[in-house]
């Protein structure tokens, strides 16, 4: 059966998780705050992560944020008493698989963990895609070589893209015509403890322009905002 790693700081709710967890059958491992559960993490990947939010020492959000840097597929349900329609959106949108407001059923949580753990089977029995980083894009007459990592203009003129310059590239194009915030660029491309210092963001756009020529005017600077592309 799968090993299951939980992290939550009242051990209360770790108990009677571990109780269910293995009469369920599986495998249970602790963790009573954020940096302890990225120590397990690393120790041991687990199977499937359940992620209480308000944790000290790092809390859910920190330790999702900082997991998916290197580990997109790991399969993680939060756990948590921030029940709001706009918690769980954020939870989702930071890359849990699921987000299931205490309290909760434990027949319902069960049979969360059984379809999250079938996905993930299903999703890494899957052909590998070919390229990890996705297809080519354009950003006006410029087209994008993932494979690459490569700026290919009109005329063929090439010019190399850093990761961090694809990845704000391909953030903004996917979100045409909406504003990306400093914030959220800083935490996808540098992770939760660049937090504050949104400036290199404005180095890294500063760069994509000068690389883009005549279409460096579709990268429009959104004022006290962020960034917004304009196909």
């Amino acid at each position: 059966m799968a090993d299951i790693l939980v992290a939550d700081d009242t051990r209360s709710i770790r108990s009677a998780l571990a109780i269910l967890l293995e009469e369920e059958g599986y495998t249970v491992r602790l963790a009573e705050d954020g940096e302890q559960a990225l120590a397990e993490y690393r120790r041991h990947r687990p199977d499937l992560l359940l992620l209480d939010i308000m944790m000290p020492n790092r809390n859910g959000y920190q330790v999702l944020k900082q997991i998916r840097r290197n580990d997109p597929e790991l399969p993680v349900i939060f756990l948590s008493a921030k029940g709001s329609p706009a918690d769980i959106s954020l939870g989702l949108d930071l890359g849990s698989d699921d987000y299931l407001p205490k309290p909760f059923d434990s027949e319902v949580l069960a049979s969360r963990i059984r379809a999250v753990l079938r996905r993930a089977k299903a999703a890494s029995s899957a052909p590998a895609a070919e390229n990890p980083l996705g297809d080519d894009f354009m950003v006006g007459g410029h087209r994008v070589d993932a494979r690459r990592l490569m700026l290919v203009g009109a005329k063929g003129r090439e010019e190399g893209l850093s990761m961090r310059e694809f990845q704000c590239l391909r953030r903004l194009t996917e979100h045409a015509g909406e504003v990306v915030l400093r914030e959220t660029l800083l935490v996808e491309l540098w992770g939760s403890r660049a937090i504050g210092n949104t400036r290199v963001v404005d180095q890294v756009i500063l760069h994509l322009r000068k690389k883009l020529g005549k279409d460096a005017a579709r990268i429009e600077t959104v004022h006290a905002a962020g960034y917004r592309y304009m196909p």
